[in-house]
């Protein structure tokens, strides 16, 4: 006379087993698993899951990431190969450990990622040179430090779209004195790189999310801006930033081309727009 009871309480005892399963795989594939460097609807292990469950380590692990993409493609001497690989091996043996300790993962991932930009840092001038026998050590970066790590925020950018980078490329780099204070500036345009899976990440109509990098500001807080086709022209006294922009920017009739006229005037560097295309 019970069973129909028992089937009932047994049939609602496997609804709430799917639906704690289906509110689990909720929380794992959410916004905040998509910010992970892996991709967080295969995380297995207890450390893969901690951080996907945690917006702050899933922020941590895209950060970390796009510091490795660039690490991964700097030259190294002979055995610094193999020594990055048992860095990064090292990590995820340390992390492994970590399993689903919050606080363990967290401060073994800030220290992997200032181990990351100091390695991304160009080497003093006194140690440029490897004496014979000498553990090797990477070469310079390609750029100074904080320009190499906004290289990094483009690859963030890709990552917490829920994307991935299809390569280790660095954007179009042009350098030229635009501060005039005698060092070159940098100006990022990330316009070949490809971001998987997140198209938009680095380039949309309007143009694409430029930095430029000056030496006068330590290259930290770069000028943003958005556009296409930098064009460098360098002058009898000064050297000038142009740059294609909207042309809503030059309130300009459809198909008309915009630019953006950047000169260095009372310390800073300003755009003036017009319709001119730049000088050769």
């Amino acid at each position: 006379m019970n069973r129909p009871r028992v089937r009932r309480v047994r049939r609602e005892a496997g609804l709430i087993v799917l639906l704690t399963a289906l509110i689990g795989l909720a929380i794992l594939h959410g916004p905040e698993a998509r910010a992970a460097s892996f991709d967080c609807t295969k995380a297995k292990t207890p450390e893969e899951r901690a951080i996907c469950a945690d917006p702050k380590l899933s922020d941590l692990d895209s950060q970390m990431g796009a510091l490795w993409q660039l690490y991964s493609q700097v030259p190294m001497l002979m055995g610094g190969t193999a020594e990055r690989r048992d860095g990064a091996r090292a990590f995820l043996a340390a992390r492994a450990r970590c399993g689903s300790d919050t606080a363990c993962l967290n401060a073994l991932y800030v220290a992997r990622i200032g181990a990351l930009r100091d390695a991304l840092k160009p080497l003093p001038s006194n140690e440029k040179s490897t004496p014979p026998g000498a553990t090797a050590i990477a070469t310079p970066a390609p750029a100074p430090g904080p320009v190499m790590e906004l290289v990094g925020r483009y690859y963030e950018a890709c990552n917490r779209l829920g994307g991935r980078p299809s390569d280790n490329s660095l954007p179009d780099m042009m350098t030229a004195d635009l501060d005039h204070d005698g060092l070159p500036d940098y100006v990022l345009n990330p316009q070949n790189l490809h971001c998987i899976g997140a198209s938009p990440a680095f380039c949309a109509n309007d143009g694409c999310a430029i930095d430029i990098a000056l030496s006068s500001k330590g290259y930290q807080q770069p000028v943003e801006a958005r556009g296409s086709i930098p064009v460098l022209v360098q002058g009898t006294e000064t050297t000038r930033l142009f740059l294609k922009v909207s042309r809503f920017q030059c309130n300009a009739a459809p198909g008309a081309a915009c630019w953006a006229d950047y000169l260095w005037a009372n310390g800073a560097l300003t755009p003036a727009f017009s319709t001119n295309p730049p000088a050769p």
